[in-house]
């Protein structure tokens, strides 16, 4: 698997890192990868089952985010009804949403 990250310093890689199934993921979502901001989506953040207190906005249906401030989740289901389409601007923080 392919995986682009925006480092730090703000350049855009392009890396390889394989996840072997849902092997070593919550170790993923909880620490990163040092020294890059990894932004996440295909699963909605509705499904997490662990740490909800790191959404960004509301609860189950909106941006989460790591302690480290280094992953986001940015899947808010925009593919199902009650969904909505993430953005996040990584320079301000600030967030957008439509349904």
């Amino acid at each position: 698997m392919f995986l682009f990250y925006v480092s730090l310093s703000g350049n855009i890689v392009k890396d390889e890192y394989y996840l072997e199934g849902n092997y070593n993921l919550d170790s993923f979502i909880f620490e990163g990868i040092e020294g890059y901001i990894s932004m996440c989506g295909h699963t909605p953040t509705g499904n997490l089952t662990s740490r909800k207190d790191l959404y960004l906005d509301e609860a189950k249906e909106s941006i989460w985010c790591n302690e480290r401030k280094n992953v986001y989740l940015l899947d808010c289901g925009c593919g199902f009804s009650t969904g909505k389409l993430a953005c996040l601007c990584i320079e301000t923080g600030e967030r957008y949403y439509a349904s």
